[in-house]
């Protein structure tokens, strides 16, 4: 028997982990699948061993995830945690590469536009490179000057110029 446990059943124990008093119905709705497909999760789980049913009265149930489950969502959050490191690790990489390529070509003033996560990520890789060749020079702006608005919320406008002020190139 496979007894590696898919996403959804992932999320299932963890959502029995943050609220072990949860019902089949509830549990459907938090994670947005049927209710129909909950039931055959839980059964799966039961019979893998990671979850087992106390009755508590005669007509509520409770789930209780056994060690093996512990141990099982464990070990699938530490894979997730590791391929999420090694992702960003190559999103860095190719970052760097795209910078270095384009220093080669002589640029080397920068603007970075964005107020998330993405345009953290290439301001940190900016200042990382400014350290390592010289006449690096950027600059971040959180807002679009010329609209008044938030930059991008799910991206990062990333521009390079001949002078500072004077914007060459979009990515």
């Amino acid at each position: 028997m496979n007894t590696s446990i898919s996403e959804k059943e992932f999320a299932v124990i963890n959502e029995l982990s943050v609220n072990y008093q949860s019902n089949q119905r509830n549990i459907a709705k938090k994670l947005g699948i049927s209710l129909g497909l909950t039931n055959l999760i839980i059964k799966r789980l039961i019979k893998m061993g990671y979850l087992k049913v106390v009755q508590l009265n005669c007509k509520k149930i409770q789930y209780i995830i056994t060690p093996r489950g512990f141990a099982e969502k464990a070990k699938k959050s530490y894979n997730y945690t590791l391929k999420t490191v090694q992702l960003l690790k190559k999103i860095r990489e190719a970052i760097n590469d795209e910078i270095v390529a384009l220093v080669r070509l002589g640029k080397k003033n920068f603007v970075v536009v964005g107020d998330n996560e993405l345009a953290g990520l290439v301001e940190s890789v900016i200042q990382k490179l400014t350290s390592d060749i010289s006449g690096i020079k950027y600059m971040r702006v959180d807002m679009m000057a010329d609209k008044g608005q938030s930059a991008l919320n799910s991206g990062v406008i990333f521009l390079y110029c001949e002078t500072p002020g004077s914007y060459f190139g979009v990515h």
